[in-house]
């Protein structure tokens, strides 16, 4: 990996963000748009101390607070990248406030009826890839974030099966009947409505689709043992995504940055050459000496 496949890396990441920020914003999603009425407190901790503060209601009556929270959580990743290139020095520092902003927005918007936290998971993670200041603690950043996407979706397969759910022929028939039992009742002769109660309706067809979703989970702990797969992977999960829009009407879209964490994990790792010199070395043995390096300056990113 080199600091070009970083910057890359960044740009490619602000156009899955602003990608991202124009669906919502059509959807209708952004916080100012929501107009909040009631709460959906989570059963944890750290919702418990955030709404101590009472920040949440303030939310509700001046509606201004929403609108800068938009503000600040939708501009920081593109001023954290004009930043980059003017000031690299204070960059990681920049990382830090954003990964705060991102923590605060993220806790706040999901207090109120929007979608699960775990659906932002990635506005969490996220800056502190940016925070790394070396080219060889980023590479290692991004594997972590990468076998943390792998664990992500191999352990929904494990659950399936330890659960039983793929073991069950009305399963997924039970699955659809419960997430979509009010939006039938409206929905009228809509194509999405048809297929939903085609599946309803045949349950080998629902089970089928089940276990279709169940292998491409299992697929993912190949990524554990090799990086050979990645591009397969990055096919499995762009489909699932159409997928669980298509059939369980569910826009889990925010996780997709982590597709760049399988794209760019091809690269070899950084090694360091020489003390307080970072060069691109490939992963194969090192004889008795090393090649000659040139010292460059810091990255922004």
């Amino acid at each position: 990996m080199t600091a070009t496949h970083r910057r890359m890396f960044f740009w490619a990441f602000l156009l899955f963000f602003y990608g991202l920020a124009w669906y919502k914003w059509q959807e209708g999603q952004w916080f100012y748009q929501i107009d909040p009425t009631i709460f959906f407190p989570r059963f944890d901790g750290i919702s418990w101390l955030f709404m101590q503060t009472g920040f949440h209601k303030a939310l509700i009556e001046y509606p201004f607070l929403r609108i800068l929270m938009d503000v600040l959580f939708y501009g920081f990743p593109l001023g954290f990248g004009v930043a980059a290139w003017t000031w690299p020095e204070n960059t990681r520092f920049l990382a830090w406030v954003w990964l705060l902003v991102n923590w605060v927005y993220v806790q706040f918007y999901c207090l109120f009826p929007t979608n699960s936290i775990e659906a932002h998971i990635v506005w969490l993670l996220f800056p502190l890839l940016f925070a790394m200041r070396s080219l060889s603690n980023y590479y290692f950043v991004l594997q972590g974030l990468r076998y943390y996407f792998l664990y992500f979706f191999f352990s929904a397969a494990i659950w399936k099966l330890v659960a039983g759910g793929a073991f069950e022929p009305l399963q997924m028939s039970g699955i659809l009947l419960e997430q979509h039992k009010e939006w039938l009742l409206y929905a009228g002769d809509e194509w999405q409505a048809r297929l939903i109660i085609f599946l309803i309706e045949w349950p080998v067809a629902g089970l089928l689709l089940y276990w279709l979703a169940l292998l491409a989970e299992l697929s993912f702990g190949l990524g554990f043992i090799t990086r050979k797969y990645d591009k397969m992977l990055i096919v499995f999960f762009t489909g699932f995504l159409f997928f669980d829009y298509l059939i369980m009407r569910i826009p889990y879209f925010e996780v997709s940055p982590f597709l760049l964490t399988l794209w760019f994990s091809r690269h070899e790792p950084p090694v360091k050459a020489e003390k307080g010199v970072v060069t691109e070395i490939p992963l194969q043995p090192v004889m008795e000496t090393l090649p000659e390096t040139e010292t460059t300056p810091p990255e922004g990113l």
